[in-house]
């Protein structure tokens, strides 16, 4: 069985563009702010706002939703199928409103703990953006499931056009109005976003004919089946908000900019995992519903197996053109007076090892849509939750002891921890659909990989530290050693023949005959 390359490849496609944008705007973000507690109130109250997202978890109930929603349009109808989903949104959507108002009326007492270490003024100002871009929330719950209704139907890369629209509108918005005495410029943009891709997803859902009905009953969807998910996941929110607030109040004790430098990374490998990652998470999590249908553990295991393949090699092949030019590059677009050698290089050593997790990150998000879709999803969010307890308690100790090297190595662990849960669930609970990885292909592609860190550590030599050369002369070296060793490592998986990059070449070469 092969992988549904035309729909990965659209997502991968317009998430590529998108993440070009998100260049854009960091690299403007890091030239008008830099490291400023401007900037830091700035992340410190979007990331608040996201606590809001997570205690709804839209996500994981999306997961668990799908499944329900797949089999009432299968038994019952196609609209009785869209109640479900019209019904969750009331809920969370309501939520996540009275969640924000309880954060605005809290002052500053969440956000005491949330960033300990920062300055009383600087928490205000938290507060204040807050009292914004909270509101922001429950609009962007209700795209999440609405473009989880949307993937279901099979409609892919809808959202992203949307995005890449309101990525452009950012950067205008940071190039005309951008002042490093108010972040004004930055809640703007965010809210052109949200907007922007709420309203896309509304024209979208009147092409398939959802009606939004503001049922809280619903015969295809009892309370007492939203009260038990919703009894796992809120667990799994709890243990999760542990986490993010421990890992965040370790962050802010840290020396000034550590904050700002830290979510610079984070956002870019959010954005790549994004582009690499959702796209082959999404399309499996559609087609294995389907396979389900007929029933074929053999296909099941096969159809993982090169998902889990293709998922090393995408991992990998981000990761190696990073390690070599990634440093040249970030000094290329973001060294300056306000982003120094030391924050460059701060940045992209973590991004090395936020993209070195990625090896964990997809098998995690693979085996994750695989366990909740055949599994007990309630489960695997009691697993979840106490993994990011524990996760939480060695991150706070690893910070707290050895600084910013903890936030590095706790970066890599926390990915590690998460990714077992998934894998073992499936592998204990439902064998006969577990497949992995096949040894043949990981072995080539790991030659290829090694041939390319060979072919750059060879080199390395020759280039002098990124502060020497000019802007001009560092995009230049970092461009040249990032396409190397892209070349090298691709060209190594095509002589040695790996299935799906070789299946990948023949169709783009006859689809250019």
């Amino acid at each position: 069985m092969s992988l549904d390359y035309r729909n990965i490849g659209v997502l991968f496609s317009l998430n590529t563009l998108n993440i070009f944008l998100n260049v854009v705007v960091s690299t403007l973000t890091v030239y008008i702010f830099g490291t400023t507690p401007k900037v830091e109130a700035f992340f410190a109250a979007s990331l608040l706002g996201t606590a809001v997202s997570r205690f709804v978890n839209t996500g994981q109930l999306v997961e668990i939703v799908v499944s329900r929603y797949h089999r009432t349009k299968q038994e019952v109808s196609k609209q009785a199928a869209m109640s479900i989903i019209a019904t969750l949104c009331n809920y969370m959507t309501g939520i996540a409103l009275l969640l924000t108002l309880v954060f605005i009326a809290s002052g500053t007492g969440i956000i005491n703990l949330l960033v300990p270490g920062f300055q009383e003024d600087t928490k205000w100002s938290i507060w204040q953006i807050y009292c914004i871009t909270g509101f922001l929330m429950p609009i962007q719950i209700a795209t999440n499931l609405f473009q989880g209704l949307l993937n279901a139907e099979n409609i892919y890369g809808k959202v992203e056009i949307t995005n890449t629209v309101s990525l452009v509108l950012n950067v205008l918005i940071l190039a005309i109005w951008g002042n490093p005495n108010s972040v004004a410029s930055l809640v703007a943009g965010l809210v052109i976003s949200v907007l922007a891709q709420f309203l896309t997803i509304l024209y979208y859902l009147r092409q398939i004919g959802y009606q939004h009905s503001w049922l809280t009953r619903n015969p295809y969807f009892p309370l007492r089946d939203l009260a038990r998910t919703l009894s796992a996941t809120s667990t799994y929110m709890i243990s999760v908000q542990i986490y993010i607030f421990l890992f965040n109040a370790a962050l802010s004790l840290l020396p000034p900019g550590s904050f700002a430098i830290y979510r610079y990374a984070e956002i870019i490998y959010g954005k790549v995992a994004s582009v690499f990652m959702l796209p082959i998470s999404t399309v499996f999590f559609n087609e294995i519903n389907r396979l389900l249908h007929q029933n074929n553990g053999q296909s099941i295991k096969a159809f993982v197996s090169k998902n889990l393949n293709f998922s090393f090699f995408i991992g990998f092949m981000i990761m190696l053109p990073f390690w070599a030019g990634g440093n040249y590059l970030l000094w290329t677009f973001w060294g300056g007076a306000k982003f120094n050698e030391h924050d460059v290089t701060a940045v992209y050593e973590l991004l090395c090892i936020f993209f070195l997790s990625m090896i964990w990150s997809g098998p995690y998000m693979i085996f994750r849509k695989l366990a909740v879709t055949v599994g007990r999803p309630e489960l695997l969010y009691y697993y979840w939750s106490v993994t990011h307890v524990v996760s939480a308690a060695i991150g706070y100790a690893l910070i707290h002891t050895l600084g910013f090297r903890g936030v590095m190595i706790q970066v890599f662990v926390h990915n590690f921890l998460m990714s077992l849960v998934p894998i073992l669930a499936v592998r204990l609970g439902k064998r006969t659909h577990f497949g992995f990885y096949e040894p043949k292909e990981i072995f080539k592609i790991t030659l290829a990989l090694l041939g390319g860190i060979g072919v750059i550590w060879g080199i390395k030599s020759y280039w002098a530290e990124m502060a020497a050369y000019t802007k001009l002369e560092s995009f230049l070296v970092g461009a040249f050693l990032a396409i190397l060793s892209s070349l090298v490592f691709v060209g190594g998986n095509l002589l040695l023949k790996v299935h799906d990059i070789n299946l990948i070449s023949s169709k783009i070469l006859n689809r250019i005959k």
